[in-house]
């Protein structure tokens, strides 16, 4: 069968775009924001992602460069029918830029099966705050995941040195496994913040008062120059709300409008 290849890349510095590359059914869109972060977003035209499909999207920020990136939609996850989709995701951040990685979320349905990594190469003085949510089936629609598998690789690298790397990965059967209180307690959507900066440890108290969600499960950290966040809740629409009020808060000024379409 015909499978979905793609791939997008943007480079952006202090006079604004620089590059742009899109081919098959990834596009990248840039968005009048009249603000003074300009903005990308990332979208693939294709509908949704099956077995076999590869996606890659790249965003790199020159020194002394802003941009903020996300997606048009959210990325649905349908069910394979031979082998993994895979989607690569990379950043690169050069001396004094400031990225931030705010797609939308991910929703895996019956069946599908995924393959992700977000990679990340900053120099020492750069500024990353990024953001990945996962949805395990939607309730309103009486969704239910018992076949599915993901593996859901970070990696980010600082000034040359791997500083922070996150796993996750289920395969099926997910149902009883993912509802015991070791795992996912039965909740359905999970989100992770990451903010690199070298202000970052010292913003841990204004995260945690930020943390005030009703049916939201949510705890920060930091270390090493990191801070981090992990959002937990029975589906999305909680989760969604709750990350639109930290995220607003937590950057001092609104998300990209493409968020609230």
């Amino acid at each position: 069968m015909q499978r979905a290849h793609g791939r997008a890349d943007v480079v952006f510095g202090a006079t604004g775009l620089r590059h742009l590359h899109q081919s098959g059914c990834a596009k990248a869109l840039l968005p009048r924001n009249f603000q003074p972060t300009p903005e990308a977003a990332f979208l693939n035209t294709s509908g949704g992602v099956t077995g076999g499909d590869q996606l890659e999207y790249s965003a790199k920020v020159e020194a002394n460069t802003a941009l903020c990136v996300t997606t048009q939609a959210a990325e649905r996850i349908y069910k394979s029918c031979s082998g993994a989709a895979k989607i690569t995701n990379m950043l690169t951040l050069e001396a004094n830029s400031r990225l931030e990685w705010l797609p939308q979320e991910t929703i895996l349905f019956e069946g599908s099966v995924l393959k992700r990594q977000l990679n990340v190469e900053m120099a020492d003085t750069a500024h990353l705050l990024a953001v990945e949510t996962l949805v395990l089936g939607r309730r309103a629609m009486g969704e239910t995941l018992r076949e599915a598998s993901i593996s859901d690789q970070w990696r980010v690298r600082r000034g040359g040195r791997l500083v922070f790397a996150d796993a996750l990965r289920f395969g099926s059967p997910t149902t009883k496994t993912l509802s015991t209180t070791a795992t996912l307690n039965g909740n359905r959507a999970l989100s992770t913040i990451l903010y690199i900066a070298p202000d970052a440890e010292a913003r841990i108290d204004h995260a945690r008062s930020l943390l005030k969600f009703e049916g939201v499960e949510a705890g920060a950290s930091a270390w090493n120059g990191m801070l981090s966040v992990r959002f937990l809740a029975p589906d999305a629409q909680p989760l969604r709300a709750a990350l639109v009020a930290f995220l607003t808060q937590f950057r001092g000024c609104e998300l990209p409008r493409i968020w609230h379409m």
